[in-house]
């Protein structure tokens, strides 16, 4: 044995018995304790498991889903509910429950599945082998949404057939929440709007109102007590208000009717109409033809077609959309055209600058900046010898033009700022347009010219119809609205939306002298397609050339008032771009105004007048006036630019006038056509205007609105 095995040798120590005896004393003594552990353990477990269970368990609490608010109701002004919310029910599967395992005769079985898959298949439908893939997908999970905003109808049979005490239906339960509807579609569309999502309101009243009609959602909580009970506490759902609109929807309806039809049988690029009480600024209806369901405002088949949605980009639906969207009689600019005028004639009358009965002489234009053509008037061969009430009936652009020019820039100006043009009426509705009107400064003579008569400067629907009834209501400017109040979920009255009057305009005789005129006007102007038969309706026509590159492209227009004593209500109607060779005819506007107010009237309980001695009175007031006024004629003709050796072609004007204040709605004859003053400008004269509008365009946050009519 050499050395190095020696030492190995050496080193190795052998297990001894000894060893051995004391290992397996330490293993038997770990084994003794660990006995003795569980038995302790198992001891503890038989004698006071419930009472340390109830003791981990009181320690531990849940909290249940959220208990949803329901969103308030928009109403018309009688009750009708033209939006609201109704609970539906989102059908959640829970696998987990589903696949829950039994032992039955010593074999595993799972009883839920089978009878919860045939149950769901034949009260709803889904397919078999669709829940059964859910099971095989997701064993564990135990919040699978199955289907969505189910009705109570929808789930009832379900529900009952699951509550009977034999069922095996297991893993099944209901999810609560709201969906919002619309019971008349696209009906009012421009005025409610609708709501995405997460009850964000969006267009309309419902985001306007969105702060008032949401609500705040409830929570349930709960716990379990020593006793192991489950304890809860429920914290309720704040359900949102209602909002009671001025709309009412029977005069909604029948606007829309006719809106239609005219869409129908002539059709056009816009129409649009505008019920209001000039009392109180409230809106009784407003319509265009652009309407869309409600309950699916996505939709673009009622104006495309498939191929032609399917060609668009994004950005092109979201842009179609917003054309449907949008509120024509609020975010539309435009050049009013004649409409204008007694906005104008007012401002003259309330300052003094022309008086009742005064005279002032058409000879068929002016020439308003010396070195350009003359400006012509409606009647190119002239009125000849006109009071101003009679240039109101007969649309006269040159007396119009005389009249400013005394006016001049400075009170031209106060007025239009007084009546609110420039500026937002303060509507509740989002995406109101401002227009856009020429400052003091820019007030030329061309531009005081063709403001005169409403071109040059934009406005919107809703600025045009509050000035009316400003101007007919005895000179009280009333901020437009939509809500008269709002009203909690238990029906009481929690905020009055009561009408503010902003300003008194005009003074009252001037009102009274404008009601009077727009009454002739209707009577016997430029606006008797507008009158309905029986009833003292005032009003005046528009039409305004749009500057957008089409030529012969016209905006025409109605806007007027009734009853003559005691105006009650206000309507306001635009045909833009009518599907007619000559689009210059107001009545187009005027039959369709027409049409609307012979049916709404009755409605609104206005009644018909008891005999004709008014329009008998006021005709002879007419002439008493005139009589009074006569020796001063002559001179306030020679001070205003007539010329009394006219007077013969006057009366041949004037009978010619007198024909055409006949009711003539099929050929449109001697219809006023006031867009034909643009034909005698000289480009470089347009252009003048346009920059100098362009000029006006303020720094402000938001975009200034398109000029001279632009869409």
């Amino acid at each position: 044995m050499n050395r190095r095995d020696r030492v190995k040798e050496k080193k190795m120590k052998k297990f001894t018995h000894q060893m051995q005896a004391k290992t397996l004393l330490v293993f038997g003594v770990v084994l003794l304790l660990l006995i003795i552990l569980v038995a302790r353990l198992t001891y503890l477990r038989n004698e006071n498991g419930d009472r340390y269970s109830k003791k981990v368990l009181s320690q531990q609490t849940y909290s249940s889903s959220v208990i949803p608010y329901r969103r308030g109701d928009i109403v018309d002004r009688n009750g009708t509910v033209l939006a609201t919310s109704i609970k539906v029910y989102n059908l959640i599967l829970d696998p987990k429950t589903i696949l829950e395992t039994k032992k039955v005769n010593g074999e595993v079985t799972t009883p839920y599945r089978e009878p919860t898959l045939q149950a769901l298949t034949t009260y709803f439908d889904v397919e078999y082998d669709e829940l059964n893939q859910i099971l095989i997908d997701k064993p564990k999970n135990q919040y699978t949404v199955m289907l969505k905003q189910l009705e109570y109808n929808e789930i009832k049979d379900f529900k009952e057939a699951m509550a009977k005490e034999d069922s095996k239906i297991q893993g099944v339960w209901f999810e609560e929440e709201y969906k919002r509807i619309y019971p008349y579609n696209s009906t009012a569309s421009d005025i409610i709007g609708f709501t995405s999502s997460g009850n964000v309101g969006n267009w309309g009243l419902e985001q306007t109102y969105n702060s008032y009609l949401n609500g705040t959602n409830g929570r349930e909580y709960g716990y379990f007590d020593s006793e192991l009970n489950l304890e809860r506490t429920v914290k309720p759902a704040v359900d949102g208000d209602t909002v009671v609109s001025t709309i009412d929807l029977n005069i909604q309806q029948i606007v829309e009717k006719h809106i239609k039809k005219f869409m129908k049988d002539i059709g056009a690029k816009n129409t649009a109409v505008i019920v209001m009480d000039p009392n109180t600024g409230e809106i009784i209806s407003m319509a265009s033809d652009k309407q869309y369901d409600l309950n699916d405002p996505y939709d673009l088949t009622g104006y495309y077609t498939d191929s032609e949605i399917k060609k668009m980009s994004e950005e092109e639906r979201l842009n179609a959309l917003y054309d449907i969207w949008k509120n024509f009689a609020i975010s539309q600019n435009y050049e009013p055209g004649s409409t204008f005028k007694p906005f104008v004639m007012a401002a003259a009358l309330d300052e003094a600058i022309v008086s009742d009965g005064d005279h002032f002489y058409c000879d068929g234009g002016e020439v308003v900046v010396e070195g350009t053509k003359r400006i012509r008037c409606v009647n190119r061969s002239g009125h000849g010898d006109l009071t101003i009430e009679e240039a109101i009936m007969k649309s006269c652009n040159d007396t119009m033009m005389q009249v400013v020019a005394k006016m001049g820039r400075s009170l031209m100006s106060k007025y239009q700022f007084n009546y609110g043009f420039g500026r937002k009426t303060g509507i509740d509705l989002p995406g109101e347009e401002k227009g856009q009107v020429f400052t003091e400064d820019q007030l030329n003579p061309l531009e005081l010219a063709t403001t005169s008569f409403g071109q040059g400067l934009t406005t919107t629907m809703v600025q045009m119809a509050s000035s009316l009834s400003a101007t007919i209501n005895g000179g009280y400017y009333y901020t437009p609205h939509l809500v008269n109040k709002v009203k909690n979920a238990d029906g009481a009255t929690v905020e009055n939306k009561d009408a503010v009057l902003s300003k008194q305009v005009i003074s009252t005789k001037t009102s009274d002298l404008l009601r009077r005129y727009l009454y002739n006007t209707v009577e016997k102007g430029t606006a008797v397609t507008a009158g309905v038969k029986g009833y003292q309706i005032g009003g005046k026509t528009g039409t305004a050339e749009k500057h957008t590159g089409d030529e012969g492209a016209y905006l025409v227009s109605f806007i007027g008032y009734v009853p003559y004593d005691n105006p009650q209500y206000v309507i306001y109607t635009i045909v833009d771009e009518v599907n007619a060779d000559d689009q210059a005819q107001s009545r187009y506007a005027q039959q369709l105004s027409h049409d609307i107010l012979e049916e709404i009237l009755p409605f609104l309980g206005v009644l018909k007048s008891s005999d004709d001695s008014t329009t008998e009175d006021k005709d002879k007031t007419d002439k008493k006036d005139t009589t009074d006024k006569k020796d001063d004629a002559s001179n306030s003709s020679q001070t205003n630019g007539t010329n009394a050796n006219d007077a013969n072609a006057d009366n041949t004007n004037q009978a010619n006038e007198a024909t055409s204040g006949e009711q003539n709605v099929e050929s449109g004859e001697d219809e006023e056509n006031d867009t034909e003053n643009y034909d005698f400008f000289d480009d470089d004269v347009d252009s003048q205007i346009k920059n100098g509008l362009d000029s006006s365009k303020s720094d402000e946050e938001e975009k200034g609105p398109a000029t001279e009519g632009e869409e």
